[in-house]
């Protein structure tokens, strides 16, 4: 038999078929030769080999269950059907041979592997309903199944594969924890990851004595994601203090990934330098350049971009492997700090060192120079990755016309938005609130309208409030502010709920004018749908100080205060000894120096100014981005 599934390795199942033939003249031919022979046939794709020997098979009497989980391979995927598999499994029965689990398995195996979801499911309500039950090997063929597939397992899937486990008390052991979270961890869930850990718990699981590297990664993987940085640490504490072990360069770069994501890099630092310590002898291997990348991914959030640099230079020395996700994050470090010449060079390196340049990165670079304002590099960079091939996205396209925009080129910026439909990228509302901002600023108001009045319906999207408040904006902007407040009519009669940007925007544009009505009204609306979590505190202390300059506290001031107050938000009587900076807050308006895109104009603030502006924020401006 060994000398069979050697010839099953080797592609040559006319040779097992020849020992097979031979034995059974002989008469030593028994049921475990004819099945590895029948696995051979199956394994190599020679259909018409195994149809013959397993006739010779239900002949002779040597017909097992094994050898109809043998023959069940060849009816799944490619042209095989449910109704042959069903066809199977009745014959099975008419000869007195009841499926196992081991069947069942294997059928569903085949499923995954083909890709087949609907039927490997099908399989498992079969096993529920009729076959023997679930055990820990299933649940681990489920979740194994998604791995390195196109596409990851969904979230309704991982959980009726979790609730799985519960539901047959099945003893949890260590391949089902590790192929389980890979596929939670893949879902990005923080809550479903904890849920996870929590049923291997409540079913016995606990770490074993002697478990392997992958399992400890995989876990600080998981608790890292999940947020649960303490337990990911004391995991790590157990490996290296309790147990004395030297943690591998692969566990090495995972609990640094932890850390870097959890926003603590300066421990990363400090476990970093431990592994280049420990580790000396292997600084070009594949898991220095994880842990590098990880470091230079934590800067780039810092937007240390030197620090980022230096890691580089560092690994250049080293003989460490630059990859692409190395230079991606590198670009994009350089990116956020506006340094595009050094952006440049890494690009220059990318492509010297034959790291072929993908979307991210041509996307990456395009930004920073449109942010940057240099937008003559970014459409040279545009034409040549067309060129290349690469097929730009939304982010390529609305970086370009963002661009554009803040150029004040309206004929271009209708240009991008044609190229973007001709490649086949549909715009968007945020494509549509980047317009708006561009005729707000040309004080083109007919075109800032025409966009929220075409363009969702020409491209099939419904406007946001981001898009609205942005149109808002542009009208309080040119002064009419009563185009404004017919925009948040308009959003409640199509049913699009207003956010605190929205009402922040309209508050603001009414205390422009000193229309005290108006404020109000917005003020008790904005209470009215989202409470205090939808007013902005320093702007409905504006409006206190407003009435009372117009002398109608009593009709409206104390109402209005009342029910803030009611409501959780903080706001004071406006008299004399109130803060400065409201006192200060409708003078501005009266004169004409508060300016709603900048807050508060003038000179310097003192020092109690300042500390009254970190006691009351500063609104956000309405300007969506």
């Amino acid at each position: 038999m060994s000398l069979m599934r050697a010839c099953g390795q080797e592609g040559n199942p006319s040779q097992a078929l020849d020992m097979l033939w031979d034995l059974r003249a002989r008469g030593q031919a028994d049921a475990a030769t004819y099945n590895s022979a029948l696995d051979v046939c199956v394994s190599c794709g020679d259909m018409q080999s195994a149809s013959t020997v397993f006739q010779h098979m239900k002949e002779s009497g040597h017909v097992d269950v094994v050898s109809y989980n043998i023959l069940l391979k060849q009816h799944i995927g490619g042209a095989g059907s449910a109704a042959q598999v069903d066809a199977l499994f009745q014959e099975m029965r008419s000869l007195g041979l009841q499926p196992n689990i081991a069947t069942y398995n294997s059928l569903l195996g085949g499923y995954l592997s083909s890709e087949d979801y609907r039927q490997a499911w099908r399989t498992v309500d079969i096993m529920e309903r009729e076959g023997p039950g679930i055990d820990a090997y299933t649940i681990s063929i489920l979740f194994k199944g998604y791995k390195g597939k196109r596409h990851v397992m969904d979230a309704a899937s991982f959980d009726r594969a979790l609730a799985l486990i519960q539901k047959y008390t099945v003893k949890v052991d260590e391949v089902l924890v590790n192929v389980a979270l890979e596929a939670c961890v893949s879902l990005r869930d923080p809550g479903r990851l904890t849920n996870a850990l929590n049923v291997f718990r409540r079913s016995g699981w606990t770490m074993p004595k002697q478990c392997a590297m992958h399992t400890y990664a995989t876990l600080i993987k998981a608790y890292g994601q999940s947020r649960q940085l303490g337990m990911a640490r004391r995991l790590w504490n157990d490996i290296t203090c309790k147990k004395g072990l030297v943690p591998s360069e692969q566990l090495y770069g995972q609990m640094i990934d932890v850390l870097v994501t959890n926003d603590c890099l300066d421990d990363a630092l400090e476990l970093f330098a431990e592994m280049k310590q420990r580790h000396q002898d292997h600084l070009t291997s594949q898991g220095f350049a994880v842990a590098y990348a990880m470091v230079i991914k934590g800067f780039a959030q810092r937007k240390e971009c030197a620090r980022a640099l230096q890691c580089y230079e560092e690994m250049k020395q080293n003989g460490t492997l630059v990859g692409l996700v190395v230079f991606n994050t590198l670009i994009d470090a350089c990116s956020r700090v506006g340094d595009m010449d050094s952006a440049a060079r890494l690009f220059r390196d990318m492509v010297e060192a034959d790291c072929i340049p993908d979307l991210i990165t041509y996307s990456t670079l395009i930004k920073g120079y449109c942010v940057r304002g240099e937008l003559d590099q970014a459409m040279e960079l545009f034409a040549c990755m067309r060129r290349k091939g690469i097929q730009p996205d939304a982010i390529v396209f609305n970086s370009l016309l963002d661009g554009c925009a803040k150029k004040q080129m309206p004929v271009l910026c209708e240009q991008v938005i044609q190229d973007m439909v001709d490649a086949g990228v549909t715009p968007s509302n945020y494509s549509a609130s980047i317009l708006i901002k561009l005729y707000g600023r040309c004080r083109d108001l007919d075109a800032a309208f025409r966009v929220i009045n075409e363009m969702p319906q020409k491209y099939g999207f419904r406007p946001n409030a981001a898009v609205y408040t942005c149109l808002m904006t542009t009208c309080i902007t040119n002064g009419r502010m009563d185009l404004a407040l017919d925009l948040r009519r308009r959003m409640l009669q199509e049913g699009t709920k207003l956010d605190e940007k929205t009402y922040s925007t309209l508050i603001r544009g009414a205390l422009r004018g000193n229309n005290v009505e108006q404020c109000v009204s917005l003020i008790h609306a904005a209470l009215d749908q989202g409470g205090s979590r939808f007013v902005d505190e320093e702007l409905v202390q504006g409006t206190l100080v407003l009435i009372q300059r117009r002398r109608l506290w009593d009709e409206r001031g104390q109402e209005l205060m009342d029910r803030l107050r009611d409501e959780g938000v903080r706001v004071y009587f406006p008299t004399a000894q109130q803060p400065q900076q409201y006192q200060n807050y409708q003078q501005q308006h009266d004169t004409g120096a508060y300016c709603p895109e900048r807050g508060f104009s003038g000179g310097r603030q003192s020092d109690a100014r300042s500390q009254q502006r970190r006691r009351f924020p500063q609104p956000p401006k309405a300007v969506v981005h």
